[in-house]
């Protein structure tokens, strides 16, 4: 593979989508959007440390302290952001990807092409470099208003919300990279662009919709990992009300045997394996959604301490996990391990159906 070859056809790949129209289209509204959003949270972030500030100074409790441990920041309004992105981003990828190959098969440009002294390898690696240019040159743009925007109400991210902001950029980017590879392999094996349009489509719909819909789905789960446990009989008691006249008896004191103890404790430990199995069965499935694995990484980037006090033995309790630093760079880096299958799933998603275009498209007969 030449490196000169691979230039020219992706920097000719760049400049056709950012003079494409329908690109301009999506990522115009993609801009709006996000400029709206934007302004919604960073005028609720201001009324959040507003709350929180008044919350600090009014109380001495040491539970409300707990309670208001985590202090606002910007990034919730990033968090906002992430249903746009899993939404108008994900159609922008796909819009760039789905006609690039099958395009060129109609209108024959593709065998012109093939005729000169070009390798397929480079045909390929190309349309996918330009194409990924244009996605980050896309991202960049969303990025660069974004910080316009806080600038301009006064919000000043901090080293930290910076940091994370690029993170959140770059998460983003794998997202709609992934659909844009998806979109790229349809477009190998489709004949036309409207066929692998709709291949796209439907892969959308059964990654970000069904696949979900499935691992939450209780018929499912109760073939695949069995029945919930049901609790031991509970001890009979006397006394209570009695005959027509509700008469009430004073009830007499129940001893708990020590198999009935011993029923109930074997009881929280099938429980416990119970929902421990389902929680892995609904992880697993949903490695398969892009859309899913974006939605968990994106918690932990823009909100790293309610998605640490997700992760503790107590996801419900207010109080601040133990031994949790303060920044939030640190928080994620510290839960970074807990997070690796979903930084794995949207890596290893694109990479596989970037593989099966270009091994497509290198075996393919074009005529």
């Amino acid at each position: 593979m030449r490196t000169s070859i691979l230039g020219i056809i992706a920097g000719k790949e760049f400049r056709d989508h950012i003079r494409s129209r329908r690109v301009h289209i999506i990522l115009a509204i993609f801009l709006i959007i996000a400029v709206v959003g934007l302004i919604d949270g960073a005028v609720n972030y201001q009324e959040q440390i507003d709350h929180y500030n008044e919350n600090l100074a009014q109380t001495d409790d040491e539970m409300m302290h707990a309670i208001f441990w985590w202090k606002p920041s910007i990034l919730s309004a990033f968090n906002r952001m992430s249903d746009l992105i899993a939404t108008v981003g994900i159609v922008l990828g796909c819009a760039m990807g789905f006609d690039l190959i099958s395009r060129e098969k109609e209108s024959k440009s593709l065998k012109m092409l093939l005729s000169h002294p070009v390798y397929r390898d480079e045909v390929i690696n190309g349309k996918a470099l330009g194409g990924t240019a244009a996605i980050a040159a896309a991202m960049g743009i969303v990025l660069v208003v974004s910080f316009a925007i806080l600038l301009i109400f006064g919000v000043v991210p901090n080293f930290d919300e910076s940091v994370r902001i690029l993170i959140f950029g770059v998460i983003s980017f794998l997202l709609i990279f992934s659909y844009f590879a998806i979109a790229l392999f349809m477009s190998t094996v489709a004949e036309s662009s409207s066929n692998a349009l709709i291949y796209t489509l439907i892969i959308f719909i059964v990654l970000s919709t069904l696949i979900p819909a499935v691992a939450t789905n209780q018929t499912v789960q109760k073939v695949v990992i069995g029945e919930a446990p049901e609790p031991p009989d509970p001890p009979e008691t006397v006394g209570g009300p009695t005959g027509s006249f509700n008469v009430m008896v004073k009830p007499m004191p129940i001893e708990i045997s020590g198999e009935v103890e011993e029923a109930w404790r074997e009881y929280e430990e099938e429980s416990r394996a119970y929902w421990e199995k389902r929680r892995a069965f609904i992880d697993t499935v949903n490695l398969l959604s892009p859309s899913k694995n974006y939605q968990e990484m994106t918690m932990a980037v823009t909100e790293p301490g309610y998605a640490a006090s997700m992760l503790s033995d107590d996801p419900y309790s207010f109080d601040r996990p133990k031994d949790l630093p303060q920044s939030g760079l640190e928080i994620l880096a510290a839960i970074i391990g807990e997070l690796a299958h979903y930084i794995i799933a949207l890596i290893v998603m694109p990479a596989v159906f970037f593989g099966l275009a270009w091994v497509k498209f290198a075996r393919e007969d074009i005529r």
